[in-house]
């Protein structure tokens, strides 16, 4: 009896995120020759006027069999017999390292690529999000091995005419990077072409042409040394400094961590000094109400800045971070004082109001008690 598989228990643990194949495919010799080929159909060959129509010259690759073919009679036939013309054939014939580019590059060093778009971050408006950024895709790639492939072409018509059509069109088309747009491109270059008419007694007149190109390519596998030679990361939304006292390693001195501290004393303890409240505005733990625009911190006091410090934690942003509803505030869109009551820190906010289009100083909405707030910083909980 056949099983429904839409009624098969479902494992959500089999269900796993997987990358595409082709994501990181590096560069084969398979796409220099596709980019060539493409190169050669879509813009190079040209369109002949044969017998009032215009045909489209059939360019092919000479595989072995066909290649050998080609040398032995002379020209290609179908499976038929019949002399294929118009017809351009191509082939690799030889891969040598360029010496010109060799020294000049290292593969154990990658440089970066970056890619602005990035599907997992498709959000557009990071400055909304307390001045994040939009993270960008980073792509390192490893240097690739810079080679010279040369390949051997050759062209049949019936007619000197149709010849020179094509002949020009290759002519005009050197010394510049064949390929696709969105693809890989190389640079392609054509020295001389040698032209020669067979005309026989009871044979078909034929005009060919052969000639050689070099091209400027570059390969890189997909892994050298069981190692992907592209890596993929992302760069950081927002980088946080903070500062940090490290205490360790004085037993070398003739200082004792004891004797260091009392020396140092007052900048330790204001360095360490942290205080937190949040929660829903009423709650326990939490700030307090005042009105739609204030809040305060009760049972806390501002400590005293030492007089080293005192450049480092500047009076303002670097003392506290509010939070309403999980939203970071910048510093300018509010103002604190200490002054109101004892033991209280009264938060004024500015533009607390419902605004339309805020401006960077503004909050923009009105508080109200239902909101979630949450104050740390450098205050002294009583």
């Amino acid at each position: 009896m056949a099983v429904d598989p839409l009624k098969k228990p479902l494992n959500r643990a089999e269900q796993l995120k997987t990358e595409p194949k082709n994501q990181f495919k590096g560069v084969k010799l398979y796409d220099v020759d596709l980019a060539i080929a493409e190169h050669m159909v879509d813009t190079v060959v040209p369109s002949l006027e044969i017998l009032g129509e215009s045909i489209k010259v059939p360019v092919i690759y000479g595989n072995p069999e066909r290649w050998k073919a080609i040398r032995r009679d002379g020209f290609l036939r179908d499976k038929n017999g019949q002399v294929q013309t118009p017809i351009v054939v191509f082939k690799r014939n030889s891969i040598a390292r360029d010496e010109s580019l060799a020294n000049t590059m290292n593969r154990h060093v990658s440089y970066p690529t970056i890619s602005m778009y990035s599907k997992k971050h498709k959000y557009d408006k990071f400055s909304l999000m307390t001045d994040t950024k939009r993270p960008v895709e980073q792509y390192n790639i490893t240097m690739p091995d810079y080679v010279s492939v040369t390949y051997d072409v050759i062209i049949w018509t019936d007619f000197t005419e149709h010849m020179n059509k094509i002949v020009e069109a290759f002519q005009y088309a050197t010394d510049e990077y064949w390929g696709d747009k969105s693809g890989f491109k190389f640079r392609t270059k054509i020295d001389s072409f040698e032209n020669q008419q067979e005309v026989g007694d009871g044979a078909q007149r034929i005009i060919r042409t052969t000639f050689t190109m070099t091209v400027n390519a570059y390969l890189l596998p997909e892994k050298f040394n069981n190692q992907p030679t592209t890596t993929k990361s992302l760069s950081p939304k927002k980088v946080v400094w903070g500062v940090e006292t490290d205490l360790s390693g004085m037993g070398n001195t003739n200082y004792t961590k004891n004797q260091m501290y009392n020396e140092y004393a007052d900048l330790i303890d204001f360095i360490t000094i942290r205080g937190a409240q949040g929660g829903v505005l009423g709650s326990d733990l939490a700030p307090v109400f005042v009105n739609s625009s204030t809040i305060k911190l009760i049972n806390v006091k501002l400590p005293i800045c030492p007089p080293e410090l005192r450049n480092t934690y500047v009076v303002g942003g670097e003392w506290f971070k509010v939070y309403i509803n999980g939203v970071l505030i910048p510093f300018r869109k509010y103002t604190y004082s200490d002054n109101s009551a004892p033991n209280e820190i009264q938060f004024v906010f500015k533009g607390a109001e419902i605004i339309e289009n805020p401006n960077e100083d503004e909050l923009g909405y009105p508080i109200e008690t239902t909101d979630e707030i949450a104050v740390t910083g450098k205050f002294i909980e009583l």
